[in-house]
């Protein structure tokens, strides 16, 4: 079985500290605009983030939509310790729910049709199949709730490479990284999320390396 580049960092201290560090850069104000248009603005009382890290986005989130519930999951226990410190110390919220869950392997123990935000960043190339991923979240996502995937897209490989090595990362390991990282297409999401059930769907791209998109359960 091939190495997995991103599971081997997901305990590592220093890097759990790297991702609180760099969300300013990964979550920037190109992010928040793309976000911003394919997202309504109206209160979501639940929220969840699939592979939530350090939980700044969650934390932001929940701030931002006024939500009573918020659904930290993550593979990595020091990651969901720290998102349930940002989440209790930022947030003025009385639900948290943390959950370690390995996406490939473990069910998801959230109630069906109970999500009114669903979110994923930087993660659906992270998982064996995105296609089941995907579905299991559709299922979790209430009538007219939304599911926004960001990620990685690939068609630029340079330009991932120099966002990588910004990051400190040496130009040979991001070279390594891009064909995982980048697995998908902008499209290739579409199409993803439209096979899971997900209608009105639609992506934008952030830049040459990221776009956002977003699926309505009808």
């Amino acid at each position: 079985m091939a190495h997995h580049h991103g599971k081997s960092d997901w305990a590592d201290p220093e890097h759990v500290q790297r991702m609180a560090k760099s969300y300013q850069t990964r979550y920037d104000d190109k992010f928040w605009n793309a976000f911003t248009s394919v997202s309504n603005s109206e209160t979501k009382l639940v929220i969840a983030d699939f592979g939530c890290g350090p939980g700044l986005l969650l934390t932001d989130l929940a701030n931002k939509f006024n939500a009573r519930t918020a659904i930290a999951l993550d593979e990595s226990g020091p990651m969901l310790a720290l998102a349930e410190k940002n989440l209790r110390n930022k947030t003025k919220i009385e639900s948290i729910q943390i959950q370690q869950v390995n996406f490939d392997t473990d069910e998801i123990r959230v109630a069906a049709d109970s999500i009114d935000l669903a979110f994923s960043g930087f993660m659906l190339h992270e998982v064996a199949s995105p296609h089941d991923f995907v579905t299991s979240v559709y299922k979790l996502v209430k009538s007219n709730g939304v599911y926004v995937v960001y990620d990685f897209v690939s068609g630029n490989e340079e330009q991932f490479v120099k966002a990588m090595v910004d990051f400190d990362m040496s130009e040979d390991e991001a070279r390594k990284r891009y064909p995982h990282m980048c697995k998908h297409s902008a499209e290739n999401i579409v199409e993803i999320l439209e096979a899971s059930g997900f209608s009105n769907c639609r992506v934008l791209r952030v830049d040459d390396i990221r776009a956002v998109a977003v699926g309505l359960k009808r």
